[in-house]
């Protein structure tokens, strides 16, 4: 009975710190825009660490109780954001670390429920606030659009306006087509960058034993990406008039890039074990082609031969 009463302060304990740290950070990430990008990514990770201890009820509990401070203090519509999150990514985390599932399907589980979250949060926005909201496109990507548009003859005149204006129309049409892709892989980004500091922050406290991606250099993705990416051509060949055909094939398109990209900067991580020179290299070759169409594409093309060919595989990752 006394260990009992003691294991359920020792967790009311963790959960008012854990409660408090994610609070704190929450301050942190709204307040201070220019550390938000990390400092949201962290409010995972206290939630995860007291589901990981103390069991997903605790962790739920945890995010119900961000959820109320943050709605005190910044009011409904960013808590909601941040607990939709980030918060809901902990518990899924916490989940995951305790039940001791593969770093795999901890990263997917995780971007399912920012997934679901995302959207649950666009919906609410929409139909509950009557605001405007990016996942859905519409009268958010319009707005975009006037605000656009409207600078526009601030920094051009005559036919450079006209093809200014082309420019915009056809990005924001391509944002409208993308929205899709855009929110999965934001999703799939969440997941992703917190499991990675949670495993730098989880090995200085002394946790090793929760699971872990591979290292870069040995990421792989299934050769099937090929044989979808040449069937969305040849849909978008074939099919070009039909809208909705076109819409969900210009995503699954997309996803097949992103993936090959991804194989494409793992595989130039590998190669100085092939060739030492690349070594000072590599890192700015991925910066590049995140801004550079034509090292993008050097990658894409890179990731696309090495899943069809497997190279690294052949060479023993040597």
């Amino acid at each position: 009975m006394n260990q009992n009463q003691t294991g359920q302060t020792n967790a009311v304990v963790m959960a008012g710190m854990s409660t408090a740290l994610a609070v704190v950070l929450s301050m942190i990430g709204l307040y201070v825009p220019v550390f938000s990008g990390i400092v949201f990514l962290l409010i995972p990770l206290p939630i995860a660490y007291l589901g990981m201890k103390q069991g997903v009820k605790w962790s739920v509990v945890v995010t119900g109780g961000v959820l109320i401070l943050d709605s005190v203090f910044f009011g409904v519509i960013s808590a909601a954001f941040l607990c939709a999150i980030f918060g809901v990514l902990g518990v899924v985390m916490g989940f995951c670390y305790k039940r001791k599932l593969s770093a795999s399907k901890t990263l997917l589980f995780g971007a399912a429920m920012v997934l679901i979250a995302l959207v649950g949060e666009g919906l609410a926005a929409l139909y509950m606030l009557g605001m405007p909201s990016l996942l859905f496109g519409g009268e958010a990507m319009d707005s975009v659009k006037e605000a656009m548009t409207e600078v526009l003859p601030s920094l051009y005149s005559g036919d450079q306006l006209a093809e200014a204006e082309k420019q915009v129309d056809v990005m924001v049409e391509a944002m409208k087509k993308s929205v899709p892709f855009t929110v999965c892989a934001a999703a799939l980004f969440y997941s992703w960058a917190a499991m990675t500091l949670g495993k730098v922050i989880f090995s200085r406290m002394g946790i090793h034993d929760i699971p872990q991606l591979p290292s870069l250099e040995r990421w792989e993705f299934p050769r099937a990406f090929i044989f979808l990416y040449v069937a969305v051509l040849a849909v978008q060949y074939l099919l070009p008039e039909q809208e909705t055909v076109s819409y969900i094939a210009y995503n699954a398109g997309s996803f097949c890039i992103l993936f090959f990209w991804l194989q494409g900067v793992a595989t130039v991580w590998w190669m100085p074990h092939r060739y030492p020179i690349l070594r000072a290299f590599r890192l700015l070759i991925v910066v590049l082609s995140l801004f550079i169409g034509m090292f993008q594409m050097g990658l894409v093309f890179l990731g696309m031969a090495d899943m069809g060919l497997n190279y690294r595989k052949k060479n023993h990752y040597e």
